[in-house]
């Protein structure tokens, strides 16, 4: 059986060779000039394709390269604007200099975002193709201006520090008298004092008397200074004028509640004009039902 296999395949070469050698020499040129033609065709068209479809790659990549990149905090409160929007763009500083189009570029992007102290949270970091960023995020909110020696700063309602040294403005009420130095912005004020501060803030916020506070004092917070003295006093907008407040709400010992203390000041202002009713000094600390004049 092997003999015979052989043989039939001889016999198929000898008639492909036979087929060959049969042709006029002319004609066998005729046919490797034909085929050597379209074998250089077909790899001019592979090859050309390639390259065009890299050109293409490269003009568009270079055009895109051309676009200037733009930052858009599209969640950025009005309120924040002058405050905050500096230190936002600048936090992107060297990063969108380079290719703008790295696919690593929007998590680098929001992990910088994440660092200014402006900022609770990032809720996402997005690019167009038109080379506009996209960023959105939870912002914090100033509440209150706390004074540290010579230094103004502001804090959100969670004892924050926000960015930025102030020059006292007399549209937030102040903290002063607290013991510790300020954190670096996005760091809670450690401490007590501006917390306990905050907590009268809030309380007091929205008052039809809030207007004759102008400041939240602190510096005897827990009786560190004087234990028979008010915990917290509360500066007014005459002249040397306080409101003794008692502890910070929520430390509350055999005195007025919080409430208590509102309705007092409430019912000073419904009647006088005035939530010190027109005294240079009251404590609203001891009587549910009314004020007190300590002896000066």
């Amino acid at each position: 059986m092997a003999r015979k296999s052989k043989r039939r395949n001889a016999e198929s070469t000898s008639r492909g060779v036979g087929w060959w050698t049969s042709l006029a020499p002319y004609r066998r040129r005729q046919l490797l000039a034909g085929c050597a033609t379209i074998a250089i065709l077909a790899t001019l068209a592979v090859s050309g394709g390639v390259a065009l479809a890299r050109l293409d790659t490269h003009v568009s990549r270079a055009l895109m390269r051309q676009v200037t990149p733009v930052l858009s905090f599209v969640d950025l409160p009005a309120h924040l604007t002058g405050l905050a929007e500096d230190d936002m763009v600048r936090c992107a500083e060297g990063l969108l200099e380079g290719d703008w189009m790295r696919t690593d570029l929007c998590q680098l992007l929001a992990g910088r975002v994440a660092e200014v102290g402006w900022v609770g949270a990032v809720n996402f970091v997005r690019r167009s193709g038109t080379g506009r960023f996209v960023v959105s995020c939870q912002y914090r909110t100033p509440i209150a201006m706390v004074q540290k020696d010579d230094e103004f700063y502001l804090v959100d309602r969670h004892s924050v520090r926000l960015p930025g040294r102030y020059h006292y403005d007399a549209i937030w009420l102040l903290i002063q008298g607290v013991g510790q130095s300020a954190p670096d912005p996005g760091r809670v004020w450690p401490g007590g004092d501006v917390r306990a501060g905050l907590a009268v803030i809030e309380a007091i916020v929205g008052r039809s008397f809030v207007s004759q506070v102008t400041a939240v004092l602190v510096d005897n917070l827990a009786g560190r200074r004087d234990r028979h003295r008010s915990h917290i006093e509360l500066a007014t907008d005459r002249a040397g004028g306080r409101i003794r407040w008692g502890s910070a709400p929520g430390f509350e010992m055999e005195e007025n509640s919080v409430a208590e203390k509102l309705a007092i000041l409430t019912e000073n202002y419904r009647h006088t004009g005035r939530a010190d009713a027109g005294h240079p000094v009251i404590d609203i600390s001891l009587y549910p039902d009314r004020f007190t004049i300590p002896a000066q």
